[in-house]
């Protein structure tokens, strides 16, 4: 049973109840953890995807103090404390100090639980070493807030027992030097097997809520749930640069990091074996960068080195201090150090290296063959010892035949990330498992004396293995403690602790083959953040994980009668929550490691179900042949609409659509006060001036399309500020530029066909970008003028499914277009206080988010981007389904004195402006008020 929670009382009063009945729950954020920690077969408590709720935070002390909710994504913390440092005017720029490869999809709760450090952490910015307080919620319902005195005063009173557990546990920890010598020793590198014992040895027994508080960290919700954080925050240098140096050798490549640790201040160090640089030979971004890379032979590896400072002289401190110590090492280079793998301070070069390590894990698990798992293990030893023991592990997979095995991580700290594909399908599978998991153990833990799990928390996954790393005094008091704070075992049972030897290998979940576009997901829950439905139905990695079952129901030769009645339900429910909320823009695809576009798999499911309908695709196919028609009839309806409000009234108006959506299933929208009114009629294109400029040769020509949307669609009924429609905007930017302005022929019926994919008439969908590139092609002289597209998912669509290469370079959205033709152009002037842009989803997958607020900059003193990476409106999907946009917008929050928005999507524009106190519009708005020709 999943159960989704929404504030700390609700926990208060489930967790009694859990107790009484004995009844096991499960905590679970994100879902991004990797050893199994959030799998049950009980109750699961979900606290992510639930709104607004758990995502209350308080910055203090110029930012060198933060208190967080659970719910907070940690990637959005740090932005958050950016935005503080910029709105407040300070000098230093402080982060969090755990920083794992999930920093965009992993939440608060999941750091806290699982002591996630990542790449430039290391030990002593962990969140053991970092958090200063936090509210933790009991077995027993108690809350206990440690930066209250009255709370941990009457904490201390009212369990007098369990305080005494924590107290006694303390002094016989302390009083045994051998105990307090190996804590200390497994704490000095990266270790989360087990609880935090250092927490007994730290703090003095008289001092039993600080222990408390430190054994809760990387718990995994087996001694109790925090419902608040408050960390110290670490300083963020903001110069930086990075070296991707390839080695003949892996053990060469580790001895680099054992020297680097020892003789210098380096912030990081991260090992990428021949496995995961053979990943790498397939980004082409990375391998443009450093084409040595497909040079490396099969025992190559590589480290990704980088260097901080406070300031650029700094830095250069801190190159030259790595760079010496690299150079006397005599180090095994695959190529010449200095001239083939430099020291990089261009970020858009050294964020190419990060953005590909911080996917490295997917990218290799995304390689794998369909219908088996990727399973990643987490293990450390002293740095001194990787070299050898990655060595120990890289035969011990040859061995095994995991052929696809990668061995990767932060060398810095001597922990490795073992990632490998594997299935579960048959004994033979689970057997060869089972064998391997125990070698690897007395390997890492027997051989070097290392972490069975470094980072990544226990979980199930290494709870059977946890005495053989700890030895029995240690693991016996463990249970101690458990048993101190759980006695009944209802929190998170199996979890970090377990009798059964055999625990890893059970609650283990197949992945069926179910369709080519999603076998590679490996569910690791990036997407899930930028997904509009994550609140409202389903996430990608949901409906991915959905499918998967279905079609494993699908594919079995019989069914009985509950396999029947468990497939007949899941694709009943899957049409509203899998299908008809998916807004299907690929936003997903975006923060997706492996690049999984889980709205094609949605908009295959529709096209399939389609063709069973030859209505609706004769209608779709009616509809593309008469598209002028229609394009003409719009405006006049829109038009009727509005005069209806004016003499209705919106209450009215709203009631009957809403009604009228609810009979129609949907196909009819729903109104609201910010439906446009009809576009009037296009302006005539500019002709050619005789200006100088003209005269002079160099013409200044411009093909533009405007979209179907914004011909049909004017500036929304009393919206004093749009004068005319957006091409009328567009067409005085172009005439003050002096750009003579092309259509494209038969402009009336020409469409990209995003109106007929997006509801899966791909076929018909084709044939429009067909027409329309025809037109494009003949308007732009074979590409050779520029197209600019006023609405960016129309380009976007364009893009997609074009067939001719001559247009891909010529083809602009009005941002990109402005920026790239017009800033020299037109003289500018600030001519808003503080605005808002959003900027469309189809914009930031072409990558023009920096370039959109650059032109707002120009035009408005202050510039708030929305933070919605989208909407859900998806053209007429959210006035159908008002609900996703209302869910997607429900995280809008807006400054106040931010007068007004803009976008480049029309009906964006609409669903921003319904679900927040501003009005929202087309960008070229904005850049029409603050552009004059050039004097």
């Amino acid at each position: 049973m999943v159960v989704k929670i929404h504030d700390e009382k609700e926990v208060t009063r489930i967790l009694p109840k859990a107790k009484k009945h004995s009844t096991p729950v499960t905590f679970r954020a994100a879902g991004t953890s990797l050893s199994g920690q959030a799998v049950t077969d009980s109750i699961l408590l979900k606290l992510s995807h639930t709104g607004k709720n758990f995502r209350n935070y308080e910055i203090t002390n110029d930012g060198k103090e933060i208190t967080l909710e659970p719910g907070l994504i940690l990637g959005e913390v740090n932005r958050l404390l950016a935005k503080y440092k910029e709105t407040n005017g300070l000098q230093t720029q402080y982060k969090m100090g755990p920083d794992p490869s999930s920093i965009d999809s992993c939440m608060i709760g999941g750091v806290v639980a699982n002591n996630s450090s990542g790449m430039c952490c290391g030990v002593k910015q962990n969140t053991y070493h970092t958090l200063k307080d936090m509210r933790i919620v009991f077995v027993d319902g108690t809350v206990l807030d440690t930066a209250d005195q009255k709370s941990r005063d009457a904490f201390l009173s009212s369990h007098v027992d369990l305080v005494a557990g924590v107290v006694n546990l303390a002094k016989k920890v302390q009083a045994d030097e051998d105990l307090v010598a190996l804590i200390k020793k497994k704490h000095a590198i990266k270790c989360t097997t087990g609880y935090s014992m250092n927490a007994l040895v730290d703090f003095p027994p008289e001092d039993p809520i600080e222990i408390i508080k430190r054994l809760m960290i990387g718990s995994e919700g087996t001694l109790g749930f925090v419902s608040r954080a408050t960390y110290n925050t670490v300083v963020d240098h903001p110069h930086k640069a990075s070296a991707f140096i390839v080695f003949k050798d892996v053990q060469e490549a580790c001895r680099a990091a054992a020297v680097l640790r020892r003789e210098t201040t380096v912030d990081a160090v991260e090992l990428f074996d021949r496995a995961s640089l053979t990943q790498c030979e397939g980004h082409e971004q990375i391998i443009g960068l450093v084409p040595t890379i497909a040079d490396a032979p099969k025992r190559g590896a590589a480290l990704l080195i980088e260097c901080r400072g406070a300031t650029d002289e700094e830095l250069d401190v801190a190159i030259k201090e790595v760079s010496t110590s690299l150079d006397g090492a005599n180090l095994a280079y695959l190529n010449d150090r200095v001239s083939t793998y430099p020291f990089m301070k261009d970020e858009a070069v050294y964020k190419v290296y990060w953005d590909v390590r911080k996917g490295l894990i997917p990218l290799v698990g995304s390689s794998r063959s369909a219908g088996t798992s990727v399973l990643i293990e987490d293990v450390a030893c002293e740095v001194d010892k990787l070299g050898d023991m990655t060595q120990d592990l890289i035969d011990m997979f040859e061995r095994f035949g995991y052929d696809d095995a990668s061995c990767m991580g932060h060398a810095l700290e001597g922990n490795l990330h073992l990632v490998f594909s594997q299935g579960f399908r048959n004994d033979e599978e689970v057997k060869r498992y089972a064998a391997m998991m125990e070698e690897m153990c007395e390997i890492v833990a027997t051989k070097y004396k290392g972490s069975l799990k470094a980072e990544h928390g226990t979980g199930r996954n290494v709870a059977p293995f946890v005495e053989m790393e700890w030895g029995n005094k240690a693991y016996e008091l463990m249970w101690e403690l458990k048993e101190l704070f759980d006695p009944e075992y209802v929190l998170n049972p199996g979890v970090i602790l377990s009798r059964d030897k055999d625990m890893h290998q059970k609650f283990l979940k197949p992945k069926p083959v179910a369709d080519p576009i999603v076998d590679m997901c490996m569910e690791c829950g990036f997407c899930e953040s930028n997904c509009p439905s994550r609140d409202l139905s389903l996430t990608p990695r949901q409906r991915i994980t959905v499918y998967r079952e279905i079609s494993r129901l699908q594919d079995m030769p019989t069914r009985d009668n509950a396999q029947q009645a468990r497939l007949d339900e899941f694709l009943d429910k899957f049409t509203y929550e899998g299908d008809a909320t998916c807004a299907a823009d690929g936003m997903c695809q975006v923060k997706c490691p492996v690049g999984i576009n889980t709205g094609e798999l949605v908009k295959s499911i529709r096209e399939r179900d389609l063709k069973k309908q030859s209505t609706a695709t004769s209608g779709a196919n009616a509809l593309a042949r008469n598209f002028a028609t229609f394009q003409s009839v719009v405006p006049t309806f829109l038009n009727l609409v509005s005069a209806a409000h004016g003499v209705l009234g919106g209450g009215v108006l709203k009631s009957v659509s809403g009604a009228l959506n609810k009979v129609s299933g949907n196909l009819i929208p729903v109104w609201n006060e910010h439906m446009p009114t009809g576009a009037p009629s296009l302006p005539a294109p500019n002709m050619p001036s005789s200006s100088a400029t003209q005269r002079a040769g160099v013409p200044r020509k411009v093909v533009y399309l405007p979209s179907c949307v914004t011909r049909m669609m004017g500036p929304a009924k009393g919206d004093s500020a749009s004068i005319g429609g957006v091409p009328d905007a567009m067409m005085s930017i172009l005439k003050k530029a002096d750009y003579e302005v092309v259509y494209p022929e038969s402009l009336s019926s020409q469409c990209c066909g995003m109106l007929f994919n997006s509801r899966g008439f791909k076929a018909t969908a084709s044939g429009k970008g067909d027409d329309l590139e025809a037109a494009l092609m003949k308007a732009s002289e074979g590409g050779k003028l520029p197209i600019v597209v006023d609405t960016s998912p129309c380009l976007a669509q364009i893009k997609e499914q074009l067939t001719n290469p001559a247009l891909r370079f010529a083809l602009y959205e009005p941002a990109e277009f402005i920026a790239n033709h017009l800033v020299d152009k037109l003289e500018w002037k600030k001519v808003k206080d503080h605005v808002a842009i959003h900027v469309p989803c189809s914009s930031k997958k072409l990558g023009v988010e920096n370039t959109f607020n650059k032109i707002a900059k120009m035009c408005a003193k202050e510039v708030t981007p929305s933070g919605i990476p989208c909407c859900g409106m998806a053209g007429d999907r959210g006035m159908r389904f008002p609900e996703l946009t209302g869910s997607s917008l429900s995280y809008l929050d807006l400054p106040e004195g931010c007068s007004d928005g803009y976008s480049t999507s029309r009906t964006c524009e609409m669903s921003l402006s319904n679900h927040s106190d501003v009005a929202f519009r087309g960008l070229v708005y904005l850049v029409d008020e603050a552009t004059s020709a050039k004097k």
